[in-house]
């Protein structure tokens, strides 16, 4: 019989993957003879241009299957849907962009790699959250899916795919015991948030109008990834069907108690804290190593970029960190007409929202 991976074999940082090739490579799938891999590209690009094209700025965004996704991301969701194999070990990082993505990488990674990467030597001191754990489009896009598939497990993966358009060998093969942490965020926070990385990929563009034509496309459902009650929706409706293979938080929530997210995240991946771990502080020491203002002041993420797709400043990944900035963005009655979109959208789900409040 052959025994499953332990969860005690850390997860191997994906840029320690690429760079210092250290990976044991998993066997590859069989490459399909050429013509058929000439005649499926050629349905993908079929495929592709025949999709709805919105253009914000200088950037192009193309609908597929209710959604709106970077162009650059398309063809990588595709080949996910149609290639990606999970394992029973794997876990899955799913939110909505700028929701906590960056913070939720370091603490499932500190969390599932705690005993054999000691805290005062972690690979977190060293890498940007980005570079311990992959994100699976970005790797798709840029070739890097023969790195995904060599990584030993337990594997961890971010995505930003709504849970509708996950591949069904995750979604529907209820055997593939993959596991998905879902972090939302309050939507006003999340546009805001949005807004300022838009504005570090286009300086020029950052003005008061292009945050306007952007909250309105929000309470359109016109964003990116989008819209974001749906994304938000899909997995809490998932969280409630399977909740042994989704994990529902919200990132304000783990804000105000770190540590009971902390542990609920280490049960749920199938690490749990031990009684001795508890009373040596090792959950205080998780938090304090993944906290904003400790991972904001490493060298490592105060220089060098970061990113698949765009490069970017590592330090843009770390901005504020807190709950209620919108109020510095937002005038009342826009806040509140989020609120109500967002309460309309999310009745009968079980799922509130706290109105603004300032």
């Amino acid at each position: 019989m052959v025994s499953s991976p332990s969860l005690w074999r850390p997860p191997v940082p994906i840029k320690d993957a690429i760079e210092q090739d250290a990976i044991t490579p998993f066997p590859k799938p069989e490459a399909p003879e050429e013509e058929e891999e000439e005649s499926q590209g050629d349905r993908d690009r079929r495929l592709m241009s025949s999709l709805p094209v919105k253009v914000y700025g200088e950037r192009r965004y193309l609908e597929y299957q209710a959604t709106w996704w970077p162009e650059s991301a398309v063809q990588a969701v595709i080949a996910i849907q149609r290639r990606f194999r999970p394992r029973p070990s794997d876990v899955l990082l799913a939110s909505y962009p700028k929701s906590g993505t960056t913070w939720m990488k370091a603490l499932v990674f500190a969390i599932m790699s705690r005993k054999v990467y000691p805290l005062r030597d972690h690979p977190l001191l060293r890498l940007n959250p980005h570079d311990c754990v992959v994100h699976l489009s970005g790797a798709y896009a840029t070739g890097k899916e023969a790195v995904v598939e060599a990584l030993p497990s337990p594997r961890i993966m971010a995505v930003h795919m709504p849970f509708s358009t996950l591949p069904a060998s995750v979604v529907v093969d209820s055997s593939s015991g993959c596991k998905i942490v879902y972090v939302w965020r309050d939507p006003k926070d999340v546009l805001v948030s949005l807004w300022h990385y838009y504005c570090k990929l286009r300086p020029e563009e950052a003005h008061v109008s292009e945050f306007h034509d952007l909250y309105e496309s929000f309470c359109q459902g016109d964003t990116v990834f989008g819209p974001w009650w749906d994304n938000v929706l899909g997995y809490f409706r998932a969280s409630v069907e399977m909740p042994t293979r989704v994990l529902f938080l919200r990132y304000e929530d783990m804000l105000e108690d770190t540590a009971s997210a902390v542990v609920a995240i280490a049960n749920f991946v199938g690490c749990p804290f031990s009684a001795e771990e508890v009373r040596a502080g090792v959950v205080d020491a998780i938090v304090k190593l993944c906290s904003f203002e400790e991972l904001k002041n490493l060298d490592t993420n105060m220089s060098g970029s970061n990113g698949h797709l765009i490069k970017l400043p590592s330090s843009s990944y770390f901005r504020k960190g807190v709950a209620g900035d919108w109020v510095g963005h937002m005038t009342r009655e826009m806040a509140d007409r989020i609120d109500s979109i967002i309460q309309g959208k999310f009745q009968g789900s079980g799922l509130e929202i706290k109105r603004a409040s300032t």
